[in-house]
């Protein structure tokens, strides 16, 4: 069974958006078997060594799955697609389509989102954070408009089917926290809306809840 080390607490801002509900997404979609073992943040047992033959970084998500462990949450969400067989096409090159677009958004269309999230949430007070944030915001909107032109010809970034690489875009778009960003477009936010309303995601998100809540 996959072990699947998750956040026990975690800051205000942060809460809903964790990158450990990605790895869950994955895992409720796919129908596997999974445990949670929650860590402590407050407590600093994301930096203790167990954990860190998990994962050097000291970050969340990693799981073990008999004895196979893996960090990082695209890495996590491609291996449980392909271990179940499922959220990915057939053929190598869908597969590899659906690998591109996972990395897009991850290291595309997250980095500028991220950033504008984290000035908005931890910086607000400082100057530089300030004098940053317009640039910022054009870069997230450059990136929005992309994938509003992407989305305006398939419901999903890699077709007509709902599949990995749509809970790391999913997941990347609930950052954008400015109603305006989404409001301009249209595709984006059906799309995100689309992701949102499946079962799968609705289930890992109350249990989220209800665990960081306790």
């Amino acid at each position: 069974m996959i072990t699947v080390y998750v956040f026990g607490n975690a800051p205000v801002p942060v809460r809903n958006i964790t990158r450990d509900l990605r790895a869950l997404w994955a895992l409720e979609e796919s129908g596997l078997p999974y445990r949670l073992q929650p860590l402590d943040f407050a407590r600093g047992e994301l930096k203790r060594p167990a954990y860190a033959r998990l994962n050097p970084f000291g970050q969340i998500p990693s799981i073990d799955d008999d004895g196979f462990t893996l960090f990082e949450s695209a890495a996590i969400v491609l291996y449980v697609a392909e271990k179940a067989g499922k959220l990915l096409p057939e053929t190598h090159e869908g597969r590899t389509r659906a690998t591109q677009w996972a990395f897009a958004a991850v290291n595309t269309v997250e980095p500028p989102i991220a950033e504008l999230f984290a000035i908005d949430n931890f910086f607000t007070d400082q100057p530089w954070a300030r004098q940053r944030r317009p640039a910022v915001v054009e870069q997230v909107k450059k990136r929005l408009a992309t994938l509003e032109a992407e989305l305006a010809q398939r419901p999903y970034v890699i077709g007509h089917e709902f599949g990995a690489p749509d809970i790391l875009m999913a997941t990347v778009l609930r950052l954008v926290q400015q109603p305006d960003l989404l409001d301009a477009v249209p595709n984006v936010g059906a799309y995100l809306a689309r992701c949102e309303s499946r079962p799968a995601w609705r289930k890992v998100l109350a249990e989220h809840q209800q665990r960081l809540a306790a």
